[in-house]
């Protein structure tokens, strides 16, 4: 067990891979954590709609999607280091512009949060499109698996981080402000509180080198065309499994806070237990990946996802929900640390930014398609008939992935990958 551990100490890698990895806890406490479980919340108690918090979350998965591809290119035209930058500063102030939606003039205040959506949306797809091929410039085919999933576990300590307490703080300014915490002011400052937080993710990115390209010895880097047939199939599988978990991101929330009826403390600490352990996942898929494949490892986290979901459709109960989140959260950290590698490794260097932009569109397409249809299902149909089909689609996504496992690579990248030395 020592050994296992050892072989993933932040110790052992590059300067730039730690400052890296630090910039992605950060922001994953401030922005996934805190901000993702309070936005939403914050809408509703607003006064807005199951229908609009569809179109709330819609509006920023298609921003992300539409800002993916350019976030590749800034990065090849100005360097991952300056693009990640940006992105990551208009993120910060997107956040904090969020909680002036009261303040706004009354003509403009159904389309602030909309607007706001747009550009937090934008500075996070710079900021995440150029991470994935930053980690792969300072790492090693030898320590790639690793350094993947000990970023994967920073990001998933710092969403657990800031979930937790982010479903704390409404209650803690509700009792300093003496206001009742169904009301939007507790939800605005906790807002200013991810914001402020974010600020401190800027500083590992200011203290960055120029990112170069990545080391050698990679044999697993095919050469040749851009792959367009298998980006065609991982776009593909990306929708139908990642339907599955975009269901319950943007709905999960709404569900226990509409139907279930649970505090914002209680909804923060149901999500923190499923995080919490979700943060070592990512550690197993080197073993899977070495032992099985990266492809594997997305087919089988693919049909446990689905698997999950299907706890929230036969139980409308606090349990069940946690039961279902920690399956879900806890595959989901495995499958994404897998795609990134799978993905990486199938594209030549030249290609990675733009092969990842495009994969990042699929992602964004994923939850915008989500959102916006799953808001008025669940409205119409309720929360059942959405989680059933997520789990249809996670069953559909697997085979394709079983499916692509049994072609050989040359027949999917339309090249031979060869051995550098």
């Amino acid at each position: 067990m020592s050994l296992y551990l050892r072989r993933f100490a932040v110790l052992q890698f590059s300067r730039d891979a730690k400052l890296l990895m630090a910039a992605s806890g950060i922001l994953a406490i401030s922005f996934l954590g805190i901000q993702g479980l309070l936005k939403t919340l914050y809408i509703l108690r607003l006064g807005y709609g199951l229908e609009y918090v569809g179109i709330f979350g819609a509006t920023g998965a298609f921003a992300y999607m539409l800002m993916s591809l350019p976030s590749g290119l800034l990065g090849n035209r100005f360097g991952t280091r300056t693009t990640m930058l940006s992105g990551g500063v208009i993120t910060v102030v997107s956040m904090a512009t969020l909680s002036f939606t009261e303040f706004v003039p009354l003509w403009a205040r159904d389309g602030w949060p909309l607007l706001v959506q747009v550009l937090l949306s934008c500075g996070w797809a710079m900021f995440t499109v150029n991470l994935v091929p930053a980690l792969m410039a300072v790492s090693t085919v030898q320590n790639r698996n690793d350094i993947y999933a000990m970023n994967s576990l920073f990001r998933g300590l710092g969403t657990f981080v800031g979930t937790v307490s982010g479903g704390l703080l409404p209650g803690w300014f509700a009792t300093l402000l003496g206001q009742a915490v169904n009301t939007p002011e507790p939800y605005r400052l906790a807002l200013w509180v991810a914001a402020v937080l974010g600020i401190g993710a800027l500083v590992p990115l200011f203290m960055l080198d120029k990112l170069g390209s990545v080391t050698l010895s990679d044999h697993t880097t095919p050469r040749g065309a851009f792959p367009t047939w298998l980006i065609v199939l991982v776009v593909l599988h990306i929708y139908l499994s990642q339907g599955t978990w975009a269901i319950c991101q943007t709905f999960c929330n709404p569900y226990m806070d509409t139907e279930l009826h649970l505090s914002a403390a209680s909804i923060g600490l149901i999500l923190g237990v499923g995080q919490f352990i979700a943060v070592f996942a990512p550690l197993l898929t080197p073993t899977l990946a070495r032992r099985y494949s990266n492809g594997w490892t997305l087919m089988i986290t693919t049909v446990g996802t689905g698997i999950s979901l299907v706890a929230l459709v036969l139980a409308p109960h606090w349990l069940a929900v946690g039961i279902g989140l920690l399956g879900m959260q806890t595959l989901n950290a495995i499958w994404m640390t897998a795609l990134q590698v799978y993905q990486m490794e199938m594209v030549g260097r030249h290609w990675r930014s733009l092969a990842y932009g495009i994969v990042s569109m699929a992602m964004g397409f994923t939850f915008a398609t989500v959102s916006l249809g799953g808001g008025y299902m669940a409205a119409s149909l309720g929360y059942r008939s959405l989680f059933l089909l997520g789990v249809g689609t996670s069953f559909v996504g697997a085979a394709l992935m079983w499916g692509m496992q049994k072609q050989p690579k040359s027949s999917l990248t339309g090249v031979v990958p060869v051995v550098e030395s």
